[in-house]
């Protein structure tokens, strides 16, 4: 989130030719989210933005209605079964429309940072190191990463069968399903 705010700083700094193609930045107050934004996902024809204590839905990226969330949000993806936003507590959200939410808890052990989707099984990012994941969002399987020191985990992608989640100090963690 913080690199793509540098980049829009950036590019609202940057001169350019007349006539010549590019982007144009501004920067919208959102007084709804009552802090930061901590992630921004589209899908269904809306934003949905995760932020402290309640999610905001949008169809221009300007207007935004609160839905209220019973934890801090802290990341919402959007995947082939709608949104999916995560929390402090074990929460997770799951939505077809950002309007409409489901809630989840995955374990109050766990605060979650990050999401992903891909093949058939949920992704989630949770305290340093650890990873959970499932196909039905009820039976969470807990994956502890052995490496040293510990990474912490920054967000997570999956495509070409693989999840694929950034960590600090220069490493990557690649999830690959296993033949059983």
């Amino acid at each position: 989130m913080r690199a793509w705010l540098w980049l829009l700083l950036a590019l609202t700094a940057c001169a350019r030719e007349p006539g010549s193609p590019g982007l144009q930045a501004r920067v919208v107050p959102v007084e709804e989210a009552g802090g930061a934004l901590e992630g921004v996902a589209y899908g269904a024809g809306v934003f949905v933005a995760a932020t402290p204590y309640r999610l905001l839905v949008s169809r221009d990226g300007e207007r935004w209605e609160a839905v209220p969330a019973p934890t801090r949000m802290n990341a919402v993806v959007y995947t082939a079964k709608g949104f999916l936003a995560v929390g402090n507590a074990g929460v997770l959200m799951t939505s077809p429309n950002g309007r409409q939410w489901r809630v989840y808890r995955v374990g109050q052990e766990w605060d979650l940072f990050g999401a992903a989707y891909g093949n058939g099984v949920y992704l989630l990012l949770a305290n340093t190191a650890t990873l959970l994941y499932s196909r039905d969002l009820r039976r969470w399987r807990v994956l502890e990463l052995e490496a040293h020191p510990r990474p912490t985990l920054m967000g997570a992608a999956f495509g070409q069968g693989r999840f694929v989640v950034g960590a600090d100090l220069f490493r990557a963690v690649v999830l690959e399903e296993r033949g059983e």
